[in-house]
């Protein structure tokens, strides 16, 4: 059976432990340690707030609890992504239910599509596509160590000077995203403005661009915590690249760690993280389900005489 998440299923959840680990993945969590504590306590967090509290549920069987999957809205109120699917590495049934029950919730709230990223290797990955679920980009999480505990800059001079990213740059920055994703990404993801905005990731932080001639040619965030820094970039050309990944590698350069999740389609970015001392940990699979949502159109009635 599956019913929505009640606070007194955190019990059922602690006493599973590791075994029923988040299988699932965002932007912002890679290369954070799971916090399985804080994790459950943002669970029932979520369940007080009353926009949040459908969106969480638990697969049972009698009296166990096998399962759970949650979803929270990326950057618009039509694309989910499930931030939480803790369920047992061989329990393919459980996933499969779960995940039909996020789908049909979705279907009833009119939401357009919902995004997964599960790692490349997770026995749970073909449950995931029989449920609708396809997967059209594969992303590799690349991690550099200061090993001295100093602080180290590039020393590499930048092609042009970045400026912090404003609220009139995002159509630019959707033009710079179209000439850099290839199509089979961007029929996912967004082929026009709007279905972009609604679809992209959530926002990684600071953000800054660069412009050439009136263009943006490149852009980059990063975010940090206690520990680990957090670096995207996207740019249209080599010497942009290099020159984001050095800003936000400087940026970042009180981090002990440094963490970059990076499409495997971006070459020259992956070379470039290479070059610079970073090393592959792994790989996530970025999956998709498009949904059918209802279209209301407009009915013509024939006027009734006086």
């Amino acid at each position: 059976m599956i019913r929505s998440f009640m606070p007194f299923d955190v019990v059922d959840l602690l006493v599973a432990g590791r075994a029923l680990s988040n299988k699932a993945k965002t932007r912002d969590g890679v290369g954070r340690k799971d916090a399985r504590v804080s994790d459950l306590a943002s669970i029932v967090g979520d369940w007080f707030n009353p926009q949040l509290r459908p969106c969480a549920w638990v697969y049972t069987e009698g009296l166990a609890l096998r399962g759970l999957a949650s979803v929270r809205d990326r950057r618009g109120p039509h694309a989910w992504e499930i931030n939480r699917l803790l369920v047992a590495d061989q329990d393919r049934n459980c996933c499969l239910k779960l995940l039909e029950h996020v789908s049909l919730a979705g279907g009833r709230l009119e939401v357009g599509r919902i995004f997964l990223r599960l790692s490349t290797d997770s026995p749970l990955l073909k449950a995931a596509q029989e449920t609708g679920f396809l997967s059209y980009s594969t992303e590799h999480v690349y991690l550099r160590e200061r090993a001295d505990g100093t602080e180290t800059k590039s020393g590499v001079p930048s092609a042009s000077s970045p400026r912090r990213k404003k609220v009139d740059d995002e159509y630019h920055l959707f033009g710079l995203y179209h000439a850099c994703v290839p199509p089979h990404v961007r029929r996912v993801e967004g082929m026009t403005y709007k279905e972009w905005q609604s679809n992209r990731d959530r926002s990684p932080g600071q953000e800054w661009v660069f412009e050439k001639d009136g263009d943006l040619v490149a852009w980059v965030a990063t975010d940090a915590d206690r520990h680990c820094g957090h670096l995207d970039v996207l740019a249209a050309a080599g010497d942009e690249m290099q020159s984001a990944v050095e800003y936000g590698l400087d940026s970042l350069s009180g981090c002990q760690q440094v963490c970059c999740l990076a499409p495997d389609f971006d070459g020259a970015l992956l070379r470039l993280l290479e070059d610079r001392g970073f090393g592959r940990v792994t790989s996530y699979s970025v999956l998709a389900k498009e949904l059918l949502v209802r279209v209301v159109e407009p009915l013509a009635m024939p006027a009734v005489p006086a």
